[in-house]
């Protein structure tokens, strides 16, 4: 995004943000967003054997869940022919775990594939019970809207994002993603005090971050 040099124009910083984003989240939530389904899918069929509608989405789903982390997006969307793809698990199998599990991975491959508008709607239709992918969720909408160019809204998705973190597990890791890239849509608004609210944010709540140094310099190009 921008190196350390604090003489650097907070405008030109501004106009580089849209390309940082485009460069750089569509890998790393993706990444996440596949060790967490994974996390999810591991602890998931064990908890729910008990329960038979779990059971059965769970059972349905696990070949459309391993296409997704293979990257055969086709297969995993629409099913290989002996198994039913994610499309089919939302529709089949409502109102289960797996069905939002589902709603978030077609969300995350129609962003992907560059359609921002279905990928939204998919995430927020995920009606997810788990604070990792409930962040990811709202991260993976911000990222769309920016790819809109719809800023307003992408700030309020990174907003929530950085809200729900602090009641996650991964907050130490999500919550300077989620601030960071509001900071960045910010400075694309003309926010600048908001934008260097959230870099303090990083620094001083999540030192240990590692993205602690990039906050700590882009903080001091603005003030510059």
């Amino acid at each position: 995004m921008a190196d350390n040099n604090s003489s650097e124009a907070p405008q030109d910083l501004s106009g580089k943000t849209e390309q940082f984003i485009e460069n750089n989240s569509r890998n790393l939530v993706m990444a996440i967003g596949a060790v967490a389904v994974l996390i999810i899918g591991v602890v998931g069929y064990g908890k729910f054997v008990s329960e038979p509608a779990e059971l059965e989405s769970n059972q349905d789903s696990w070949r459309a869940e391993q296409y997704f982390m293979m990257d055969s997006l086709d297969l995993a969307l629409n099913g290989d022919g002996l198994y039913p793809g994610l499309y089919d698990i939302v529709e089949d199998h409502d109102g289960t775990k797996a069905a939002a599990r589902a709603q978030y991975e077609i969300g995350t491959i129609l962003r992907s594939q560059g359609d921002y508008t279905g990928a939204i709607e998919a995430f927020n239709s995920a009606n997810l019970n788990d604070d990792v992918l409930t962040v990811l969720a709202a991260i993976n909408i911000g990222d769309c809207e920016v790819e809109l160019g719809n800023y307003e809204a992408a700030a309020g998705a990174f907003s929530k994002a950085a809200k729900s973190s602090e009641r996650s597990i991964g907050e130490d890791y999500l919550a300077p993603i989620a601030l960071y890239k509001g900071a960045l849509v910010d400075l694309e608004l003309g926010n600048n005090s908001a934008a260097a609210s959230k870099l303090t944010r990083i620094v001083e709540d999540y030192p240990s971050s590692n993205m602690k140094a990039t906050a700590e310099g882009l903080a001091a190009a603005i003030a510059g």
